[in-house]
């Protein structure tokens, strides 16, 4: 980084601090959906309405607006849609009627779907040669803070405040977060013209990244989505016990991060198979011990730990496949994960309603069983695209 740039410490926990604001938003709905509803006079369906409203704001921005960040910097793309953010924030607590709440989710939705892939760009900018597995995965921990801290606070907040209140909490402190981040305006310098959907498709690698996308992401949103039927359903626990997978998931994922250098010192491509490899196996204990909601969550553990090192190899291959549209590939990596998570709840149906999570953890774990056997020529392939790669782009942080 630039002598003038802030001490790396600060940079990330900016990162760190914007995916749990947009983490939060992306989750919150769902525990005050009650609370809207009452006060808009809707019904808690309607009120999700917001939610899959920001979804597609997500995917659709995501797609479209995150390449603008590789003629610009994705520093600045990330400040202007933190301060569009803000705006969302200010109008969702403000909505008088649902039909303004689903219109300023949407515009959190085109927000986010511009900050996300601007969030990891930024992860790889910043991250020191050998560290890139560090940085990345403390950036990326901010998804437990949102799962962790921010739902969870902002829920209980909510029933002593209300629920705008809530919003302009997120508000304020997004305001702040782009306050901080005009510093990271100045790391990423401009790339020329704007790349495309279409040309980041083409980048070498892209398709197999996206299979690899696909591989992580939808495994986890298939099986997620029916923890709580399963816990609730199956075996007839309470609401509040069936939180306590998201919890315990979320400690795993967050605490994932001390382990990270382990990671840089085995390398991208060597490390890639045997953590897809674990999340399969996971998987399936998971299948097998389901019916004791104990060893459940013991392996909702080992779950987050090794979702974790997925999330952050896949970050770090591929912001490598191409650094000069490093904007326009996470665009589509982000894309690829809410479409993902609007088919989820589809793909794992059809499993819930044959076997039960089991049917769920099966879809999973031959994803991930893909995934794993795609890497396995990804060392062979990483070391030839090196020793190709120009001088002047930076090598694959293997």
């Amino acid at each position: 980084m630039p002598s003038s740039a802030p001490p790396l410490w600060i940079s990330i926990a900016t990162l760190m601090c914007a995916i749990a604001i947009v983490g939060t938003n992306a989750l919150l709905l769902s525990p005050l959906v009650q609370t809207v509803g009452a006060d808009l006079s809707a019904s808690p369906t309607q009120v999700l309405w917001a939610s899959s409203g920001y979804g597609l704001g997500v995917a659709a921005a995501a797609l479209l607006i995150a390449p603008i960040g590789d003629r610009i910097g994705s520093g600045r793309l990330l400040r202007m849609a933190l301060a569009v953010l803000t705006v969302g924030f200010v109008a969702s607590a403000l909505a008088p009627g649902l039909i303004a709440l689903i219109a300023a989710q949407v515009l959190c939705g085109i927000a986010g779907g511009a900050a996300l892939p601007s969030i990891y760009t930024m992860a790889a900018v910043i991250a020191p040669k050998g560290r890139e597995a560090r940085v990345v995965g403390a950036v990326i921990t901010g998804w437990t803070l949102s799962l962790v801290l921010g739902v969870s606070l902002a829920a209980w907040s909510a029933e002593f405040l209300g629920w705008r209140m809530v919003y302009g909490a997120l508000a304020a402190l997004c305001a702040l977060v782009w306050g901080l981040s005009a510093p990271l305006a100045r790391l990423d310098a401009p790339g020329g013209a704007t790349s495309s959907p279409l040309s980041a498709l083409r980048v070498p690698g892209m398709g197999r990244g996206i299979l690899a996308s696909v591989g992580l992401m939808l495994s986890f949103y298939v099986t997620y989505s029916y923890t709580g039927a399963h816990a609730t359903i199956d075996l007839g626990l309470s609401t509040g016990q069936a939180g306590l997978l998201p919890l315990i998931y979320g400690l795993g994922f967050g605490g994932a991060v001390l382990l990270d250098p382990l990671l840089d010192r085995i390398g991208m491509a060597r490390a890639t198979t045997p953590v897809f490899l674990a999340l399969t196996l996971t998987y399936v204990a998971m299948g097998v011990l389901g019916a004791s909601y104990p060893l459940f969550l013991a392996l909702a553990v080992l779950w987050g730990i090794f979702q974790h090192f997925g999330l952050n190899l896949l970050v770090a291959r591929l912001t490598a496949l191409d650094p000069r549209q490093r904007g326009a590939i996470m665009g589509i990596y982000s894309t690829t994960t809410y479409l993902s998570v609007f088919a989820a709840p589809f793909v794992g149906g059809i499993g819930f309603a044959t076997l039960g999570i089991l049917g769920c953890v099966l879809i999973s774990a031959t994803l991930t069983m893909i995934a794993a056997v795609e890497a396995l020529s990804l060392r062979r392939t990483t070391a030839l695209s090196s020793s190709h790669a120009p001088h002047d782009v930076p090598d694959a942080p293997v």
